[in-house]
């Protein structure tokens, strides 16, 4: 089972910086999940948001300005701006990469970066923007759906490769993965990736379930010793007489 830290290690430094991604890699996640979105002048840029307001210095709608204008702005963490090269370069060679893409904009762009790079994962909730990425890149995709009603026929309607489950809204969702679903999704093809779970009697359960390619989190280590798994790779070698390597 993959432990995907979501928006890099955001349980502990800002979402989305280098910063996060470079901590979920120390922390042994398997793969990092970011979130990209296009700017005016088709840039694509590492924020989950659709508004700087929130994780940045500026203020409105992403896809207002060029990347020229944001040249000024920062993360609040005081870090530059990324761009999904950028964050693409920081984590090559060290762990695998999930993107998210927020708004249909950004997929043309995603599916030009991405195109033929084994490993990498692409998901929207969009089916249109998984459909363009896939064959326009050639890489694996995944549909994220929050309907509770027919997940698996939705993922192969889109025909995506990964079922990314996005139930942390509800008390119980690990109750609604039973083994019928499972082996529906096995059945139809599909790999099946849940949501981000930070409560720690619920991931117990998760590290229980056969059937699962993977489970977000945004404390990538403490979901490792959570859910029954060995420290990641990274970790591993960082340990007392590792190295860094």
């Amino acid at each position: 089972m993959e432990v995907i830290a979501h928006r890099g290690a955001s349980g502990y430094v800002l979402e989305n910086s280098r910063q996060a991604l470079e901590l979920a890699w120390r922390q042994g996640a398997d793969r990092v999940e970011i979130d990209v979105r296009a700017t005016r002048d088709g840039r694509l840029l590492v924020l989950h948001d659709s508004t700087l307001n929130r994780t940045t210095t500026g203020q409105g709608p992403v896809s207002k300005f060029t990347w020229e204008e944001l040249s000024g702005v920062r993360l609040r963490n005081g870090e530059p701006l990324l761009l999904l090269e950028e964050a693409m370069d920081l984590l090559r060679g060290r762990t695998q990469v999930y993107l998210e893409v927020k708004d249909p904009a950004a997929a043309p762009g995603v599916a030009r970066v991405v195109r033929g790079q084994e490993g990498v994962i692409v998901g929207s909730s969009n089916p249109a923007t998984v459909s363009l990425i896939a064959r326009e890149s050639g890489v694996s995709t995944s549909l994220l759906v929050r309907e509770l009603s027919a997940p698996i026929p939705r993922a192969q309607e889109a025909g995506v490769d990964y079922l990314h489950l996005c139930w942390e809204h509800l008390p119980d969702p690990v109750s609604r993965v039973s083994c019928s679903l499972r082996e529906e999704a096995r059945a139809a093809g599909l790999k099946l990736i849940l949501w981000h779970e930070e409560r720690p009697a619920l991931l117990r359960r998760i590290g229980r379930l056969t059937g699962v390619y993977g489970v977000c989190s945004n404390r990538p280590d403490r979901a490792r010793r959570l859910l029954g798994l060995p420290p990641g790779k990274q970790f591993r070698s960082l340990a007392p007489g590792g190295g860094d390597a």
